[in-house]
């Protein structure tokens, strides 16, 4: 019996109750501060969601750079109002679509299967990545190569 009552008077665990019962008061309350901002910081995040996706970033930077098709001109593969409309449509491509057409297009250049028209929408493609400063002009050397 000596041993419970000794068991019962002894304090050295006491501390280690208060900080269990403080550290579970502190997650209680972290728990309902979150609770309380839920739906403001969900509110915040699609009005900014909302208003990154209405912005249109300028690009009017790029512009077409006739002397990107000169060896296609000499060439005699494509006219320069030509070369032009292909570069406007490469302009309207996102730069993923630049990046996997590039890719494309160079991998099919290697295994010599591309056709002149391939080569001159793989010109505009890499014109207006270099403009836009996702490739580098050496990586894309096609442009003044033919």
């Amino acid at each position: 019996m000596s041993r419970f009552h000794k068991f019962l008077r002894c304090e050295s665990g006491a501390v280690t109750v208060d900080w269990v019962v403080l550290t579970a008061a502190a997650a209680g309350m972290a728990l309902a501060a979150t609770a309380v901002v839920e739906d403001g910081i969900g509110s915040l995040a699609s009005r900014l969601d909302a208003e990154l996706r209405s912005q249109q970033v300028s690009d009017s930077f790029v512009t077409f750079q006739s002397s990107h098709f000169d060896a296609l001109y000499d060439a005699g593969v494509i006219t320069e109002d030509d070369a032009e409309a292909l570069f406007r449509v490469a302009n309207e491509m996102t730069n993923a679509e630049i990046m996997s057409g590039l890719e494309d297009g160079i991998h099919a250049m290697n295994d010599g299967t591309l056709t002149d028209e391939e080569i001159a929408r793989l010109v505009a493609m890499g014109s207006v990545g270099v403009q836009r400063n996702i490739v580098a002009a050496e990586d894309v050397n096609l442009i003044t190569t033919y």
